[in-house]
C-alpha cells in the first residue's frame, strides 16, 4: 500500500498476512484456551449446539470425561431439541 506522507510502499503483502495470520491464530487460542462458561446462555441456545467444554472432551483435552457418554448424551439432547421445535 502507497503511503504518501513518506513516498513510497509502507506495508507489504506479507505484513498483511502476517497479521491476518497472526489474528486467526490468536483468536483460535483464545477460543480453546479461556474458560468462556460464564456466558450466560438460553435453554434454547444450550440444546442448540455443543458446548466448549464437549469439543474439548471430544479432542482428549479433558482427560476426565468419558467421550463416548458425553457424545451420547448430546446427540439425545439435540434429537430432544429438534422433537421440540417441530411442535
Amino acid at each position: 500500500m502507497y503511503d504518501p506522507s513518506i513516498g513510497k510502499e509502507s506495508l507489504t503483502t506479507v505484513d498483511v498476512v502476517g497479521v491476518l495470520v497472526g489474528h486467526f491464530l490468536f483468536g483460535v487460542a483464545a477460543t480453546l484456551l479461556i474458560d468462556w462458561s460464564w456466558i450466560p446462555l438460553s435453554p434454547q441456545q444450550k440444546n442448540s449446539g455443543r458446548s466448549l467444554k464437549e469439543i474439548k472432551s471430544n479432542w482428549g483435552w479433558d482427560e476426565k470425561t468419558d467421550n463416548k457418554t458425553k457424545s451420547l448424551l448430546s446427540s439425545k439432547k439435540r434429537e430432544a431439541f429438534a422433537e421440540e421445535t417441530k411442535e
